[in-house]
């Protein structure tokens, strides 16, 4: 470690240089991101059905061809119910949560903010891996094992942290003395939340629970260990799909979910920058 000290120590590298390697290497981690999902977009609009590069000209036919598959439209209703029910569900328990850990006045030092904030974050920081194994250890415990409501729950456990850290933010910025000012002109404690928080805080719960929907509609590696036989979610499909070999519908719905999961992330994130403001 001294050797490399030492070494860095004796690099002179003027201001200028330095903001160019910075963009330099900037660029490439976004070309190392996106030109895979670039790339794909461009492949589901071949008309080869082997898709390569350079590509045999342009063609809708394999859009067509996703919305005739019977296949693939049960899979993209089941992950959007899947999803909507997560996103409730996260949404409910993560706003709840969110304000118990902001207006925390506990005495145990078990439920203190700083550590049910660990808590809650677990499921981020933990692999998917041992998450999705984890809980199915649990579901084979009670017997619920690739059925819908484990599906559901297990994307509920996963998608909280998100609805909590939105939802913090919004409420660590609030103004309670407008809670307070409901109160003093006569309305209980449960009508100041509901007419005075809630309307103030909902940008934030609406913006988690669509950063839920996204992670759930999207989710394979735990969903993987939970989906039952008679469930399977539109990730599921095309792993399934590409097991037997590529083909341009592939790209085509990979482009659907790219466009869809991406206007639905601007719309949480244009909610969520007016909740920080």
């Amino acid at each position: 470690m001294r050797g490399i000290h030492a070494l860095l120590e004796r690099v002179d590298v003027s201001d200028r240089t330095g903001g160019r390697l910075l963009r330099l290497l900037t660029g490439g981690v976004y070309v190392f991101l996106y030109a895979p999902i670039v790339i794909v977009i461009a492949l589901s609009f071949t008309e080869a059905r082997v898709p390569a590069f350079p590509m045999e000209g342009f063609t809708l036919e394999w859009y067509a061809t996703m919305l005739e598959d019977e296949r693939l439209t049960a899979a993209v209703f089941q992950s959007l119910q899947i999803g909507v029910l997560a996103a409730i569900g996260a949404g409910i328990v993560g706003t709840i949560t969110a304000l118990g850990m902001v207006r925390n006045d506990f005495d145990s030092r078990l439920l203190d903010a700083s550590v049910l904030n660990t808590v809650f974050m677990s499921p981020v920081v933990v692999p998917w891996v041992v998450t999705g194994i984890a809980m199915l250890t649990l579901y084979n415990l009670f017997g619920v094992q690739g059925t819908m409501a484990s599906v559901v729950f297990g994307h509920v456990i996963i998608t909280l942290p998100f609805v909590i850290l939105v939802v913090s933010s919004r409420l660590y910025g609030f103004d309670r003395s407008l809670e307070e000012a409901a109160k003093n002109l006569g309305a209980s404690e449960t009508r100041a939340f509901l007419e005075v928080t809630f309307p103030l805080i909902l940008p934030g719960v609406v913006a988690g629970m669509l950063f839920a929907f996204t992670i759930s509609f999207d989710n394979f590696t735990q969903t993987f260990f939970w989906i039952g036989t008679n469930t399977e979610t539109l990730p599921i499909v095309i792993y399934s799909m590409i097991r037997t070999g590529l083909n341009p519908s592939i790209n085509a719905v990979g482009t659907v979910i790219v466009v869809f999961s991406l206007s639905i992330v601007l719309v949480a994130e244009l909610l969520s920058s007016r909740v920080i403001d």
